[in-house]
């Protein structure tokens, strides 16, 4: 895809999004980084290696009827609720979806459209406080005998985060 159109749509939607859940550019930007940076040290091409396969900046778990597949389906349903021409790349493969195979602009589209037709997540009044547990309940998918040692990861992350774009 030409990267013009994508930087089109991405803005499309970004600014739609914020719309929809009161946040400025910036604001759900930076939810979008931190979450990458947690998953994946913001590496669009990171590919997890023991369980998962987690794939791409937010670590959407890849194959038929996985993470990535979800969110791509979520995806193609925002662009038909917006009367947007669902662009090439967002055809799903018969082996699922491989999310390090997009482009950075097209992964955080596949986040925010995921969390947009997500049945309970929402972006409305998550800040940096909130985060954490928004991640471990929306995004996180292992077992909740994890989540401490994983909220504890996720808060290390953010000190890292916090240090480097200080």
């Amino acid at each position: 895809m030409d990267k013009s159109k994508l930087d089109e749509l991405y803005e499309y939607m970004l600014n739609n999004m914020c719309i929809r859940y009161k946040h400025t550019q910036t604001s759900l930007e930076d939810i979008m980084d931190r979450v990458a940076f947690h998953e994946s040290h913001g590496d669009p091409k990171c590919k997890q290696f023991g369980g998962g396969p987690g794939r791409g900046l937010f670590q959407f778990e890849e194959g038929v009827k996985e993470g990535g597949e979800t969110a791509m389906n979520r995806l193609l349903r925002w662009f038909v609720k917006n009367n947007r021409i669902a662009p090439s790349w967002t055809t799903i493969p018969l082996n699922g979806v491989d999310a390090s195979r997009l482009e950075p602009k097209a992964q955080k589209m596949l986040f925010m459209a995921n969390v947009r037709y997500h049945p309970y997540a929402s972006f409305k009044n998550i800040g940096v406080k909130e985060l954490p547990e928004w991640w471990a309940k929306y995004h996180w998918a292992g077992p909740e005998s994890q989540k401490e040692e994983r909220l504890e990861s996720f808060a290390d992350s953010m000190r890292v985060y916090d240090e480097r774009n200080a």
